[in-house]
């Protein structure tokens, strides 16, 4: 008996060390590295469910294993570390036969969101029988085999409308032989709130951008804006800035009209892209400028004109897009929109409605304002304006077989087979990444997944955080 309760006594001993053990090892990580093993069926203090739950299905349990499907884009979760780390590296165990590209990525950016997105599988790619070359980091695809390595490749380039990239830069520099530079300003009259990235071309000119604006004040806080100039090899070279109006209220009273002048002289010629950072407070109002050639890329959010003028001016645009998708968020933005003469009705607040057209250069009237339009090809404002700075990108719809494209360059890798499960390891640093409620915010995006009726089946999401960053030469 004595025995038994020396022992009990023991026990009562050793647990809080073994615990306080425990729970310092879990917070210090003395290896250095904190490994986490996530099924989808299971709950863990340190990673989420996939979310929203009308984007997944319930985790099912199949020859021993679980999984769920994603069936709709995006779905999310949420990281929530216990200490600091400096990266985190993901192996994701997962299927997919029907979802033409799946990237991965953590959020880098809010208002609006953006994501560090990487690819996770790309089947367009995957599914192509062409040559193949590469230089350990860049992937050379060939649908005639012309070329025996990457730097013959950039030697002696490609007609331009041949080639497409895909999460790849392109540096062989465009040339506009026919170019001529211009010194009478013209003025782009059009509304376009918050962030927006445009390219110019120059050539024996001063590039130069007056951008009105305001601060309409419907949100809480300050509203700086940047206008930032890169070169055509992604350095930065230039920059103007704005500070807030000093109204930091939410009372919706527009700032007076202000400028943002920038001017950049002595530059070779070339394509460079000038990004403006500006929160959704920010309407540009006019852009005076000399430069001949300007397109924006990706998107344009055409504001609303309340505050500024009575009655909303009808705007053009000129893109060779092949897909838009567009949306309002206000009633009173509820329109239809001409693409190259055919109606493609908005008819509802907050929904995005996509439509296709043709590949040529069309014109786009859109009459109200007030919209979002997110396109595959770079928007002018006017016709004479157009031109296309870069090669095409892989789309999930891209139809690779039946286009132009003949070379294919990319980054992209594949995952592994592993049984009848694919693998993909990603890794991000975590100083880049969002930290919000001791959170870290991660995302798959697969664009199509529902018009498809698509899904991708995820198994598990393991993961390596590290307390210390990669050294270079890792």
């Amino acid at each position: 008996m004595k025995f038994l309760i020396r022992f009990v006594q023991l026990i009562f001993l050793l647990f809080p060390l073994a615990l306080l053990s425990y729970l310092s090892e879990q917070y210090f990580v003395p290896s250095g590295v904190f490994e986490i093993q996530h099924s989808v069926n299971e709950t863990s203090p340190y990673i989420d469910a996939l979310a929203p739950s009308d984007r997944v299905q319930q985790p099912i349990k199949k020859n021993d294993s679980w999984s769920q499907a994603i069936i709709a884009d995006p779905v999310f979760f949420f990281l929530h570390p216990h200490r600091a780390f400096a990266r985190v590296s993901f192996d994701i165990w997962f299927q997919n036969e029907t979802a033409p590209i799946v990237e991965f990525g953590g959020l880098v950016r809010t208002n609006p969101d953006g994501y560090d997105l990487q690819p996770l599988h790309n089947l367009l790619i995957d599914k192509l029988s062409w040559r193949r070359i590469t230089d350990g980091t860049l992937t050379l695809f060939q649908k005639n085999p012309k070329y025996n390595s990457i730097s013959d490749f950039f030697s002696n380039p490609p007609k331009r409308e041949q080639v497409a990239v895909y999460k790849a830069d392109y540096p062989v520099a465009l040339r506009l032989s026919n170019y001529e530079p211009s010194s009478i300003q013209k003025t782009i009259s059009v509304s376009l709130r918050g962030s927006h990235e445009l390219k110019t071309y120059i050539k024996n000119e001063i590039l130069s951008f007056e951008f009105e604006y305001m601060d309409m004040n419907r949100d809480e806080g300050s509203d700086s804006v940047i206008a930032i100039v890169f070169d055509e090899n992604g350095k930065p070279i230039a920059d103007a800035r704005a500070a807030d109006d000093g109204n930091l209220k939410r009372d919706a009273v527009p700032s007076e009209m202000k400028k943002l002048s920038l001017s950049v002289p002595g530059l070779s010629e070339g394509v460079y892209k000038v990004v403006l950072n500006a929160p959704r407070d920010i309407f540009f109002r006019k852009i005076h400028t000399t430069q001949n050639k300007i397109v924006f890329l990706n998107m344009v959010y055409i504001g609303d004109e309340i505050g500024y003028r009575e009655v909303a001016e009808l705007v053009s645009i000129w893109t060779t897009s092949e897909r838009f998708q567009m949306q309002t968020r206000h009633a009173e933005g509820v329109q239809n929109v001409l693409i190259d003469g055919i109606e493609a009705p908005i008819s509802e607040p907050y929904e995005m409605f996509t439509f296709q057209a043709s590949p040529e250069l069309k014109e786009v009237k859109v009459p109200k304002g007030d919209i979002e339009i997110f396109v595959d090809s770079p928007i002018a404002f006017a016709k004479s304006q157009y031109f296309v700075p870069d090669p095409v990108a892989i789309r999930p719809y891209t139809d690779i077989v039946n286009s132009k494209i003949e070379f294919i360059l990319t980054t992209y890798n594949p995952p592994r087979q592993e049984g009848e499960w694919l693998v993909k390891t990603f890794e991000f640093a975590t100083a880049p990444l969002v930290f919000e409620k001791n959170s870290w915010k991660f995302t798959f995006s697969s664009p199509l997944i529902e018009e498809l009726g698509a899904k991708i089946i995820v198994k598990e999401i393991n993961m390596e955080w590290y307390k210390k960053s990669r050294k270079v030469g890792e």
